[in-house]
């Protein structure tokens, strides 16, 4: 099953590794920021704010909905209810 993150990103539901509200500095040699290092931030609506990161194997989509949100509507399609992580505002 596939979440629609937009009118142009999707993102298979077993891609998903996590969803953060902020993403941890970039700096230090600590072994939780290494992750970070090599991942690319994708803004799926550019012109609307960051309240949330969706975390993949391949890449971190920036997202303008609450964690909590996003949390739910990613419960909903656990369960196989089809699901998108954007409003039109």
């Amino acid at each position: 099953m596939f979440v629609h993150l937009s009118d142009t990103y999707s993102v298979s539901i077993e891609d998903i590794v996590a969803v953060v509200q902020d993403i941890p500095l970039l700096k230090g040699r600590r072994r939780r920021n290494k992750q970070w290092q090599n991942s690319e931030v994708i803004h799926v609506f550019p012109d609307e704010p960051i309240e949330s990161y969706l975390v993949t194997v391949n890449a971190i989509y920036g997202l303008s909905m609450s964690i909590t949100g996003v949390g739910r509507r990613l419960q909903r399609a656990t369960t196989g209810i089809p699901v998108s992580l954007y409003t039109k505002r």
